[in-house]
């Protein structure tokens, strides 16, 4: 039994320390043992009081002689909040948020002490004090970069967010990693500063990168009952002339589309946040509304206005010739597209929060003889919500609006043309078959609607499913007529959790099954979910 008394009586401080982290400073605790019963029963009561409130913030600054006088952080600054309960874990962190406060502004070597605290138990608050010893003021010295293999040192060099002499600022140094992690051409970067301030006043940087493998060879497949099966094969180097420029060669095949296509992308073009595209493409695309030969090359720049924001822009040329209800057409056409994308989803193939925006127009301007102008617009939102995370359920939402204007409808050229339809549109319902219609054959529209909802439920850790229904159509008209009835599909889906993403398994059902038009369901198989 004095066993039992002791294993009690050192369990107890523990669950004092739990509720103290909580702010419950007053907490009583008692403890009752009955060995009349067997098992003996053990009993302990809590009360745990009201939670304390953080009263006050003290940060003393212990300055030498010389070190440069700078005033403290605000409270905000360290994440501590006044008359809000007093738990230890931001009080802890605030010890670390202080040390990161004056590195950013100038001080790579600050002390903290441990933080001080005292309780009034008769105002249930308590009072919190930190030591700072801020150190000496620096400056950036000789940034070295140790571990360069094939990339070209000036280039990574140009990354720097600081010059030598600069303030010394610690938050630059995590900017450095990650402009560094953006380029592909590192499996991991650490920068750090030196150890001491030399006679001048400044510290150097030490950067330890770890060059990844540039080149990267991908293979796919995919199958769909609109579609059939489908393979595409990728080559990419991600460094080809050694500044991080980014060549890529793709060959895809299915039973609707055969094509080729390559990229060039070069970074910090003309500026730092800026980069140059090309890009060329051939291809046969051959689905039931048309068939066309055609190739477009496009010349852009991309400009990174913020995290995941893109905007680019530049001339195109496309030359085609397309085939549709045994007429054959030919067109010559330049353009130039500009194309917005604001990518806040923490995934790309299997995104649970955050959300996809995509805005595109492009003017158009056949130059063969026709005198044909149109402009296309085309706008699309995806948003993921996370709505449970035991079990994991996720629910998908998309909608997309296009427009075309300034010509009609069969003086676009149809493989230009918007159609709705399919497993990245409306499952359940054909490839381009939804819209307007002529001898039971897709015609295409000038303009488009659709939308989207998917349930996504995790069951274990490789197998999911889904619910989703799909809607929208294509219009003859420059702007959907709403007065025309919209198609809808739906269907249950099939995930397997792999390391490079679910496979996808989609059962689609034509709500509005159209008579000669429409199967009874179609397929749909991939990597990565649907949107």
């Amino acid at each position: 039994m004095n066993l039992l008394h002791r294993r009690v009586n050192q369990d107890i401080p523990t669950l004092r320390k739990v509720l103290r982290s909580q702010g419950f400073y007053g907490a009583q605790i008692t403890s009752k043992i009955d060995p009349d019963v067997r098992p003996v029963k053990v009993t302990i009561s809590i009360n745990q009081g009201p939670p304390y409130i953080l009263e006050s913030v003290d940060i003393q600054i212990i300055r030498d002689d010389k070190a440069k006088i700078i005033n403290a952080p605000d409270i905000f600054d360290i994440g501590l909040t006044l008359n809000k309960p007093a738990k230890s874990k931001p009080i802890l962190e605030a010890k670390i948020a202080i040390a990161g406060w004056y590195r950013r502004k100038g001080f790579p070597f600050p002390k903290v002490d441990d933080p001080k605290a005292i309780v009034d138990h008769k105002k249930s608050s308590l009072s919190v004090s930190f030591a700072v010893q801020p150190g000496v003021e620096a400056q950036f010295g000789y940034t070295d970069f140790i571990g360069l293999e094939s990339v070209i040192e000036s280039y990574i060099r140009s990354k720097l967010p600081w010059k030598k002499g600069d303030r010394f600022n610690g938050g630059l140094l995590r900017m450095l990693e990650e402009r560094l992690m953006k380029t592909g051409l590192f499996a991991s970067v650490n920068a750090k500063e030196g150890a001491v301030i030399d006679e001048t006043g400044q510290v150097p940087i030490k950067v330890k990168l770890k060059e990844r493998k540039h080149r990267t060879i991908k293979g796919g497949a995919s199958y769909q009952t609109d579609e059939g099966p489908g393979v595409n094969l990728s080559w990419e180097h991600r460094n080809i002339l050694d500044r991080g420029e980014r060549l890529k060669l793709s060959g895809s095949a299915s039973g609707i589309t055969l094509a080729t296509e390559g990229m060039f992308r070069r970074p910090d073009f003309l500026r730092p946040d800026q980069a140059l595209l090309l890009n060329i493409r051939l291809a046969e695309d051959s689905p039931d509304a048309f068939k066309s030969r055609n190739i477009t090359g496009i010349a852009q720049i991309e400009r990174n206005f913020a995290n995941r924001m893109h905007l680019s822009a530049g001339p195109g040329l496309r030359l085609s010739k397309i085939e549709q209800f045994g007429q054959e057409e030919r067109f010559d056409l330049i353009s130039f597209p500009v194309h917005f994308q604001w990518d806040t989803s923490d995934q790309l193939l299997d995104p649970a929060r955050g959300g996809r925006m995509v805005l595109q127009i492009a003017p158009f301007y056949d130059f063969y003889g026709n005198d044909l102008f149109f402009y296309k617009g085309y706008a699309q939102y995806s948003r993921y919500i996370d709505i449970s995370r035991s079990p994991s359920i996720i629910l998908a939402l998309r909608g997309a609006l296009g427009t075309t204007g300034g010509c009609e409808r069969d003086e676009v050229p149809a493989d230009i043309r918007f159609y709705a339809g399919g497993g990245g549109s409306i499952r359940g319902y054909a490839f381009q078959s939804v819209g307007p219609i002529r001898n039971n054959e897709p015609i295409g529209g000038r303009s488009l609607i659709t939308m989207s909802t998917e349930l996504r439920v995790k069951i274990t850790e490789k197998i999911g499913m889904v619910t989703f229904i799909d809607g929208g159509s294509a219009f003859e008209a420059a702007f959907p007529d709403f007065d025309e009835t919209l198609l809808w599909g739906g269907g249950i889906g099939f995930r397997y959790f792999t390391a490079i993403g679910p496979l996808r398994l989609d059962v689609g059902i034509p709500i509005n099954r159209r008579t000669d038009i429409d199967d009874p369901f179609q397929i749909y198989v991939s990597i990565g979910q649907a949107f």
